[in-house]
């Protein structure tokens, strides 16, 4: 009968173990599929089209900084689909033929950063493909064509947040003169 008990013990502790074995690898599937979901839920929420409502430019010490390349409002239009594609457009007002010149020069001269896309002539435009790190709340756009050439293959990632019909996208880059600055968008759903 001892033998029996002690059997039996056995397949108690290995009956523990299995169902341990299980519980901890259901645990981690539901935890895959819990950042799955929000990854999705986070998508659902971004998907759609946005129109500019604001840009700020805030220098480190708090300085508000406008924009010469696309003024301190310009226009702006952001656009997410469902299957991963992004498409962004925003343009300074009051461009005008006239100044394409001058522009032009200006434009020559601004060197690229890798943070963020380049405006040309009051304008910057790309589109790609994005992807979304629900945990770090940041989307990145990775650029497959620009206006300017320099942008293409760029993987341009921003902090991001949404609530209700407002999209608001925050980063750190740097303006033409090389001064590190906060750039702060506001969107609204376009409905």
């Amino acid at each position: 009968m001892e033998g029996y008990s002690v059997r039996i013990e056995h397949l108690m502790r290995r009956a523990v173990t299995v169902t341990g074995a299980v519980l901890v690898f259901g645990a981690a599937f539901a935890g895959d599929k819990a950042q799955n979901g929000t990854v999705a839920s986070l998508i659902d929420q971004l998907v759609g089209g946005w129109r500019l409502v604001s840009r700020v430019t805030t220098a480190v010490d708090g300085r508000v900084l406008v924009d010469p390349g696309l003024s301190a409002m310009p226009s702006g239009v952001l656009i997410y689909d469902r299957s991963g594609h992004v498409a962004a457009q925003l343009s300074r007002p009051g461009r005008t033929v006239e100044s394409l010149g001058d522009e032009c020069r200006a434009a020559e001269k601004v060197k690229g950063t890798n943070d963020t896309a380049q405006t040309i002539l009051g304008y910057d435009a790309y589109f790609g493909t994005y992807t979304v790190d629900a945990k770090q709340g940041v989307v990145t756009h990775h650029l497959e064509s620009a206006l300017f050439p320099g942008d293409i293959g760029k993987d341009i990632k921003r902090n991001f947040s949404i609530s209700g019909d407002t999209l608001t996208i925050k980063f750190h880059t740097t303006i033409a003169d090389g001064t590190s600055v906060v750039r702060t968008l506001v969107w609204a759903r376009m409905k």
